[in-house]
């Protein structure tokens, strides 16, 4: 525990009342001589003297019955335990109270991180993991909560203070093209589906989501709200979102939606361009000329074999029977999350982070080495 007066400090890590099964840390110097007075082990022997990272541990904790916990041993240095209850917001309320009596300092989560890793970057990644909500970001985040990204930057400035700009230049090169994927690991991709009216993006929306989520008319015109839909696609969270159709209207509503929906497709990351296989092709707009664009052929039930193969560069799905979609869903994925990080591949997982590379980038091109420790410095572990 790095805090200078020695104190023991307590949090709630998972959110209040969100989860079956709660998390509560407690770290500082008293930690175990504190669980040692209050737990009692379901097998009736005593906690012993000293634990090992790793040790975990079922009893009660609290006055009276308490509530059965797991006791788990995190690490010694700092001395850092966790304890999961039933995730109930009394419960968790009642054992916060009475590890308080006890002495252990209450904090948010948001401080806790802070309080007992010395190096920022870890406080940073272990921030982050308790807002990651799907598979793939949460293993990059825990490999930078270990040290992928620490190794990078202390190797980084190395190079930056022997005014080799070469070889700094080199290694920002090797972590540059996970850059936007850094900012995505806690907030989900945004994709939008945009095209003509009665293209079926309602439909496909729908079939997205498992359920129906917008309105579907073969009147056009139908959708006039953005309709967000968040979900999960191979270990990443994506948010959708259903617009208008795009065609010239004098309906102010209708006008308004697509107004709507333009900007939507300005904070995507990706568009989907869905068009009716069964009509002329409309081609996107050239307001998105700078956006990541996957073509989609909707309705290809009703697509001869031969158009079928004239349209090879776009992706064909039905909405109506379901066919095409897991392609679609693995094209998205392949556009939004490449290259895909190997294990220990260090990310810049932080908008923060991302800022100060990218401003590296620009002083090593004019030759300004000496200014780029300072970008860092807020990055450095502290002393202890």
């Amino acid at each position: 525990m790095n805090d200078p007066n020695g104190l023991t400090y307590l949090a709630q890590l998972t959110p209040k009342g969100k989860s079956a099964i709660a998390t509560i840390a407690i770290c500082g110097p008293n930690a175990w001589e504190i669980m040692r007075r209050v737990f009692r082990p379901r097998n009736k022997k005593p906690l012993p003297v000293e634990a090992n990272a790793g040790n975990i541990f079922l009893g009660r904790l609290g006055l009276g019955h308490g509530d059965e916990v797991v006791l788990s041993f995190k690490s010694a240095i700092p001395l850092c335990l966790e304890i999961h209850p039933h995730g109930g917001i009394q419960v968790v309320s009642m054992l916060l109270e009475f590890l308080q009596a006890q002495g252990a300092i209450l904090c948010k989560w948001q401080d806790f991180s802070s309080l007992i890793y010395p190096d920022p970057l870890q406080a940073m990644a272990f921030n982050l993991l308790n807002q990651a909500t799907t598979r793939e970001p949460s293993k990059i985040l825990l490999d930078q909560f270990n040290g992928a990204f620490r190794a990078w930057l202390d190797e980084f400035l190395i190079y930056v203070c022997t005014n080799d700009a070469l070889s700094a230049k080199n290694h920002i090169a090797n972590i540059s093209p996970y850059s936007n994927m850094g900012c995505r690991l806690v907030d989900p991709w945004r994709v939008v589906l945009a095209g003509p009216t009665n293209a079926g993006k309602s439909s496909l929306m729908n079939v997205l989501a498992g359920y129906q989520r917008s309105i579907v008319s073969d009147i056009p015109g139908t959708t006039r709200d953005v309709l967000w839909l968040e979900t999960a696609i191979e270990g990443w969270a994506v948010s959708f979102a259903d617009t208008a159709g795009m065609r010239e209207s004098s309906d102010p509503l209708e006008n308004a939606g697509m107004l709507m929906g333009a900007r939507a497709i300005e904070i995507a990351d990706l568009v989907l361009w869905i068009q009716d296989c069964t009509v002329d092709e409309v081609p996107p707009p050239l307001h998105l000329r700078d956006k990541k664009i996957v073509m989609v052929r909707n309705k290809i039930d009703l697509e001869s074999q031969q158009e079928r193969i004239n349209n090879r560069e776009s992706i064909g799905v039905s909405a109506l029977a379901g066919a095409g979609v897991e392609e679609l869903l693995s094209k998205i994925i392949g556009e939004l999350v490449h290259p895909v990080p190997k294990p220990l591949q260090a990310v810049a997982f932080h908008p923060l982070l991302k800022s100060a590379l990218d401003k590296s980038c620009d002083l090593i091109d004019k030759g300004r080495l000496a200014e780029i420790p300072e970008l860092w410095s807020c990055f450095q572990k502290k002393s202890k």
